[in-house]
């Protein structure tokens, strides 16, 4: 078996990316895998080897802890070495400059500051420079950085799996958004559906909101469903293990994938675009660079960043809810599931 070591300072099990590259690579590479131990449960994966490396002191000591962790195990390996990329993680390639290591971006700085937006970018064009070759997200990105003409770049694309194979009826409204709250203005899709509500007070509904963010959004969201009397309608779970959203794809038709039209998040995809559309449910989305890319006429509808946008866009699906057909939206991505973007983009830059 040929060796892998993936380095990541998340805990694995925690982004679906890293845990869907160990699931389907197992079976024919023998895997390592270096992450921080944040607390979490662990998975356990045939084959995958974890080094948990322990959280303790400040962020300093944190940092140079790990560093010291895959230092040491990079100079033992034989094998390929895929470095997720993390802040000064070039210091592993100038140390241990002779083995060749490869770096991947899943996204640029999405902070609203600008100053602070460019100076991590231009860090990240640094990193990479550095190493012997990388992989993007997303074209949009990948063109966005200044990258070295003398070594090998490639696209590594967001995949996801059928979380839910049941078919979906259109008769009603069942909103579902999971993901983060930071920086998302979600609120602005509360206060649409609560529009929508208003003027159609015969369609059966509910609005479904997983996860959480990290300036209290949660509390400003729910303060603002309970100003306006809608508890029976929005419900508010917080963050959710990713074991536990299956019933929530089960039985919900309409996913959404609300993310600010800003230069930062215009080529960034969302992972819940392609989990509720390969789920067979609709995807009420911002029209962003990315999302243009996968939405379709036939598997969601695109509006803009504001509540009357959406509001609008859930009138549209009740006007149009006859045509909307599961097994037709859940075909329109079937080449984005995680197998295949493990075969077709992932073992190119494997086997480089």
């Amino acid at each position: 078996m040929k060796n892998i070591l993936f380095i990541d300072r998340v805990q694995l099990g925690l982004t679906t990316d890293c845990l869907k590259y160990c699931e389907y690579l197992k079976d024919d590479y023998q895997i390592r895998f270096i992450c921080f131990d944040n607390g979490k449960e662990k998975v356990h994966i045939p084959n995958v080897k974890v080094i948990y490396v322990p959280r303790f002191g400040n962020i300093i000591i944190r940092a140079i802890t790990f560093l010291l962790y895959a230092i040491i195990h990079i100079l033992f390996f034989k094998g390929f070495i895929f470095v997720f990329n993390f802040p000064h993680c070039y210091i592993l390639k100038r140390i241990v400059f002779w083995k060749k290591m490869h770096i991947d971006i899943r996204s640029l700085s999405v902070s609203p500051n600008i100053n602070q937006r460019n100076k991590y970018n231009s860090q990240l064009e640094r990193d990479i420079s550095y190493f012997n070759s990388s992989s993007f997200i997303s074209e949009g990105i990948q063109k966005k950085l200044s990258l070295p003409k003398n070594k090998k770049s490639f696209i590594l694309p967001l995949g996801a799996d059928i979380l839910s194979s049941t078919n979906k009826s259109f008769d009603s409204i069942q909103l579902l958004y999971v993901g983060t709250l930071y920086n998302r203005n979600i609120i602005e899709t509360v206060k649409g559906y609560i529009e929508f509500i208003r003027s159609n007070p015969n369609i059966s509904s509910h609005y479904d909101i997983i996860g959480d963010g990290e300036n209290n959004e949660l509390l400003e969201i729910a303060k603002y469903i309970k100003e306006t009397n809608m508890e029976k309608y929005i419900t508010l779970h917080g963050r959710l293990p990713y074991s536990s959203l299956k019933p929530f794809f089960d039985t919900h038709n309409i996913g959404v994938s609300y993310i600010p039209m800003t230069d930062y998040f215009e080529y960034q995809p969302p992972t819940k675009t392609f989990e509720y559309i390969l789920s067979g449910m609709l995807c009420l989305a911002t029209s962003t660079k990315a999302n243009k890319e996968v939405i379709t006429r036939n598997n969601g509808i695109l509006h803009k960043d504001n509540s009357t946008a959406f509001q609008q866009s859930l009138e549209k699906i009740i006007q149009n809810r006859s045509i909307y057909n599961s097994n037709a939206i859940r075909e329109s991505l079937l080449e984005y599931q995680w197998k295949n973007i493990v075969n077709k983009y992932l073992l190119p830059i494997i086997n480089q």
